[in-house]
């Protein structure tokens, strides 16, 4: 489970900040509107490989290309 903040959107970039577990300190993902690429900016304190990072990630570009940027969100999976 993550738990997903958005930090910051502008015409270029969207950056959200994504915790595991919902503890612990963020870590934050970066969405390039022209390039059309995510990066991990900063792996989350409890994501040491980059699991829960790779999740937020893939739900963040389904957020963009749904044209859908919720300020905050839960995201599960099993």
């Amino acid at each position: 489970m993550n738990k997903l903040l958005l930090k910051e959107a502008t015409q270029e970039h969207v950056v959200y900040f994504y915790q595991p577990e919902g503890q612990g300190e963020p870590g934050e993902i970066f969405y390039d509107f022209k390039t059309q690429e995510t990066t991990i900016r900063e792996k989350a304190s409890d994501d040491d490989t980059g699991y829960y990072a790779r999740n937020a990630a893939h739900k963040i570009r389904e957020y963009v290309k749904g044209a859908l940027l919720p300020l905050h969100s839960i995201q599960a999976w099993y």
